[in-house]
């Protein structure tokens, strides 16, 4: 080999036995400084950390959208069209996420359930505890079983949506998990306002659902003031 050849050619090292680099051999040339540059690192994943929480960010936001917007108005309002406008989000992430109708309905329901339940734990807790007359108990009942909000129309925007989700079989175990809840909450209700001796709290629950489908049946516009007298009747056998 030339001169010319070995000026060319890197130098030589002795490695320790772990690979590591120690002294360049005396009898070997060395005109190219060795590359100690170590080797590049793995590309972290924790970049894609705030992409991923953006990502669930927008879900839950969806998810909260559908859940007020059947709880306002019914299943017809829960489309990805309305999602997404109400989440503020394009409605191709609405599709995205929720690939399907039943999809989305399935998590707005769990959602909705979700508020309902905390709404009407809370509504219940905050009431002062006092004796109070049978019509304003009666009240109190329906309102804290149907929390956060109720009028007039909860027959059609609210309680049909429940029996209709509670026909579904992939809707049922939704609802019958946030049951013990809202029956805790009536519970509640019944003991701030002198009625403790009560027990059958869910047979109560039941007769709040059937009188609100009875008044509603009678074509009255005064559904919450007839289904309260009905309910209201019920408490006086319990006095």
């Amino acid at each position: 080999m030339s001169a010319m050849q070995r000026e060319t050619v890197g130098p030589s090292y002795a490695t320790g036995p772990e690979g590591e680099v120690l002294l360049a051999r005396p009898d070997t040339p060395s005109t190219v400084p060795p590359d100690l540059t170590p080797p590049a690192r793995r590309r972290s994943t924790d970049a894609r950390v705030p992409v991923q929480a953006r990502s669930s960010d927008r879900q839950r936001t969806m998810v909260d959208a559908a859940a007020r917007l059947l709880l306002a108005e019914g299943f017809p309002a829960v489309t990805h069209r309305r999602v997404a406008r109400a989440a503020q989000v394009p409605q191709g992430s609405a599709s995205y996420y929720f690939p399907s109708s039943s999809a989305l309905v399935t998590a707005a329901v769990a959602a909705a359930e979700d508020l309902r339940g905390t709404a009407a734990t809370e509504k219940a807790a905050g009431l002062a505890r006092r004796d109070r007359s049978t019509t304003t108990t009666a009240r109190l009942l329906i309102e804290t079983f149907y929390a956060p909000s109720v009028d007039d129309q909860v027959v059609d925007v609210r309680l049909d949506p429940v029996l209709t989700a509670m026909r579904d079989p992939a809707l049922r175990p939704i609802l019958r998990a946030s049951r013990p809840r809202l029956l805790a909450a009536l519970r509640t209700v019944l003991e701030a306002c002198g009625y403790e001796h009560v027990t059958d709290v869910d047979l109560l629950g039941h007769f709040i659902d059937a009188a609100l489908l009875s008044a509603a049946a009678d074509g009255t516009q005064d559904v919450l003031d007839r289904a309260t007298g009905t309910t209201a009747r019920l408490l006086e056998h319990w006095r």
